[in-house]
């Protein structure tokens, strides 16, 4: 990614991930006719795309493929945006709302057909995602929500009571939807899959390489790094919730939000085929989400959202919290480690694309969806240099709007973590 930090990434998927291959820093000048700035889902698998039409492809990333969150998110594929058709087609409009409202439904079954289709090596699970209600007052949203996208064609359904227990193992929850064609994997190991196959058809890829200038060279755009540069006729942004200002504008048009996680020492087999014994992922309503999984490997895997990348101690409470209300059979004393990694919101809570030049274009803007729409942007993104007209793709190209008061959301992002977390609470106690 672009933005440069000091902070490793400490995330548990190092543990289990596919081996890294060995990616060269960029030195020297050279040319190619697509550079992706990113190395995380989107942007590899763009170069994935681009690489297999014969297409020259250099990516860049300051650090290795899936540094970013693309590898140290919880990995659930959640084919599902966060509000109803009806609303998603009021803000884009009859064109684009049944576009946008089409590529989530058929996200899960993409992302993990492309996993088939190469056979990358990332643990897919598409077992089904769980959304439970953390309170009598959310099931009408999950109504809305069920009776909207099962109307598109989405397989989902409502399970309740002493059946969602089980598919569960928790009795936190009584009343959840299941969606059939999500499920999760292996989140890094996907990223460097991606990297693999990319490579192998072709695109070339850069480490420690960050971007420092994007610069017009008469018709072709001139990408600058410490140590070279790349020319080509067009420059993918693919940074989401790592983006900075080197494409001005770009940072204000969303927020980075911080996902945190904890993961739990090896369980044993009775512990772990106790909780979501079928391979199911799990979310819930809250406005501070708790979201689980489980690994392959005995471990659980239990998030939220936090105020840092290396989940401070709020976090980590919060954590803790989480895990005991969702599954009190275990405490915070079985959690072995706690990671982070930064997502972006936008302010329709839809991914944005954005075309502010010729020959730059920019995928982000995920909400959470990361895995799946993150895949899918990367697709979309290939269309449109292989020649698909703006209208015609399935996600709006439009141009940079600024977040309101985006200098202080570090501050507002904090304050509304802790008002969304005291309304979750009084929720489960009043509503």
């Amino acid at each position: 990614m672009t933005l440069r930090q000091q902070q490793t990434n400490n995330s548990f998927w190092h543990q289990t991930a596919t081996p890294a291959a060995a990616v060269q820093a960029l030195q020297g000048d050279i040319t190619a006719d697509v550079t992706i700035i990113g190395a995380g889902i989107t942007g590899l698998r763009a170069a994935l795309e681009l690489a297999q039409q014969n297409i020259n492809v250099v990516v860049l990333d300051s650090h290795e493929p899936g540094w970013g969150a693309s590898g140290r998110t919880g990995g659930q594929v959640n084919p599902l945006a966060h509000a109803t058709p009806d609303a998603i087609i009021k803000q884009l409009g009859p064109v684009y709302g049944p576009r946008m409202l089409e590529s989530y439904v058929n996200s899960g079954d993409e992302t993990f057909a492309l996993i088939d289709q190469h056979q990358l090596q990332c643990d897919p699970v598409q077992n089904g995602w769980l959304r439970g209600a953390h309170c009598p007052s959310a099931i009408s949203e999950l109504e809305s929500m069920y009776r909207g996208w099962s109307e598109l064609g989405l397989k989902i359904s409502f399970v309740e009571g002493e059946k969602l227990h089980q598919l569960t193992g928790s009795s936190a929850y009584n009343t959840a939807t299941l969606v059939e064609s999500g499920g999760c994997i292996q989140p890094l190991s996907y990223s460097r899959e991606l990297a693999r196959v990319a490579e192998e058809k072709g695109a070339d890829i850069y480490g420690r390489s960050a971007v420092t200038a994007v610069k017009a060279q008469g018709d072709q755009w001139q990408v600058h790094t410490a140590a070279g540069s790349v020319t080509s006729q067009w420059v993918l942004f693919c940074t989401n919730g790592y983006t900075d200002n080197t494409l001005k504008g770009l940072q204000k048009t969303i927020v980075p939000l911080i996902s945190v996680q904890a993961v739990t020492r090896p369980l044993s087999d009775e512990e772990y085929a106790s909780i979501l014994p079928q391979g199911h992922t799990l979310a819930d309503t809250r406005r501070v989400i708790y979201y689980s999984r489980k690994d392959n490997r005995n471990r659980l895997l239990f998030g939220s959202l936090g105020m840092a990348e290396h989940a401070n101690n709020a976090d980590r409470k919060r954590l803790q919290r989480g895990l005991q209300k969702t599954f009190p059979q275990l405490s915070p004393d079985d959690i072995e480690s706690y990671w982070g990694g930064r997502l972006a919101f936008t302010p329709e809570v839809l991914p944005h694309l954005h075309e502010p030049a010729p020959g730059i274009l920019a995928g982000l803007g995920y909400n959470g969806r990361g895995v799946a729409m993150g895949t899918v942007m990367g697709r979309i993104l290939a269309e449109r240099v292989t020649g698909a007209r703006p209208e015609d793709l399935p996600i709006p190209t439009t141009a940079f709007k600024s977040f309101p008061f985006h200098r202080f959301h570090k501050l507002g992002v904090q304050s509304a973590i802790k008002y969304f977390e005291l309304r979750d609470n009084l929720d489960v106690k009043f509503f």
